[in-house]
């Protein structure tokens, strides 16, 4: 049996140095691993310098698209419902929205998800919404590598672990054998669901592109309110409450420690035959 226990060290350990060596989280949110190989385009009059940057990429690709789009309306609360109408046209929804004023803007900044197959067309369908585009910013992310290669270690893991339980199963052994090799089982477990999840974060991404629309309204300058101040009259009667509530909370302070106002009144009165008593 100890060519057994030999045997789930080794492969553990080999485990262990393949996940250092690669770098790779087991967070399935982490995205500072992904491999990236960005493609972007940017314009502040919203036109796009390249067209054609998403049809030369293949259905084998794995991108992740996001953009940014930055534009005037002339009222923030229709265009919002309007977005808001669009998105839904486009099988889309709306993951977060942020509406904040100033004095002289009101701006809205609204988060959305769409697929990949109608990313393009709801982006030009908002720009019909602009009085003016600010900025048009698209950039997509490649993640064919980080996806495939998760992939193939899924499939490593699952045929390793199917191998442990094959093991378990067939092969009898001692206590601490059957131990061993179930923590290994657990062990691998653990990597395999860590990948899957990272898997389903990556097709998710890939699946649905998003887009943060930041739209404002210019409105006409509006000091701020000033510092309401109460007239004398009411600060007056304010005043006489506070006084009264002042002579209520004495009076019942003196109530509660009337022993000690006798004890010190009839010291004050007979003080001078205590001091002469005590002289004596």
């Amino acid at each position: 049996m100890k060519k057994f226990i030999i045997l789930v060290i080794g492969i553990l350990t080999i485990m262990s140095c393949e996940n250092s060596e690669y770098g790779i989280s087991s967070d399935p949110m982490d995205s500072s691993q992904s491999y990236e190989s960005e493609d972007s385009y940017t314009s502040e009059d919203g036109s796009r310098e390249n067209d054609d940057v998403k049809s030369k990429t293949t259905d084998s690709r794995k991108l992740i698209w996001k953009a940014n789009l930055e534009y005037q309306v002339s009222n923030v609360d229709e265009s919002t419902a309007s977005i808001q109408k669009i998105v839904k046209q486009y099988d889309g929804f709306i993951s977060s929205m942020d509406l904040s004023s100033t004095n002289y803007q009101i701006t809205n900044t609204i988060q959305i998800r769409v697929s990949n197959e109608k990313f393009d067309e709801l982006i030009e369908e908002l720009k019909s919404e602009a009085i003016f585009i600010d900025e048009l910013t698209i950039k997509s992310n490649d993640v064919t590598e980080e996806f495939v290669d998760i992939q193939s270690r899924l499939k490593t893991k699952k045929e390793v672990r199917d191998r442990y339980i094959d093991v378990l199963r067939n092969k009898a052994g001692s206590v601490k054998d059957i131990i061993a090799a179930e923590e290994a089982i657990r062990i691998i477990t653990e990597e395999i669901e860590a990948k899957e999840g990272r898997l389903r974060y990556l097709k998710d991404k890939v699946k649905f592109g998003t887009i943060t629309v930041t739209i404002y309204q210019e409105v006409e300058y509006k000091a701020e309110p000033k510092i309401y101040e109460k007239p004398f009259v009411k600060k007056f009667i304010e005043g006489l409450k506070s006084g009264w509530s002042i002579v209520t909370a004495f009076v019942l302070f003196i109530a509660n420690i009337w022993p000690i106002v006798i004890i010190i009144g009839l010291f004050i009165w007979k003080r001078k035959w205590i001091l002469k008593r005590i002289g004596r």
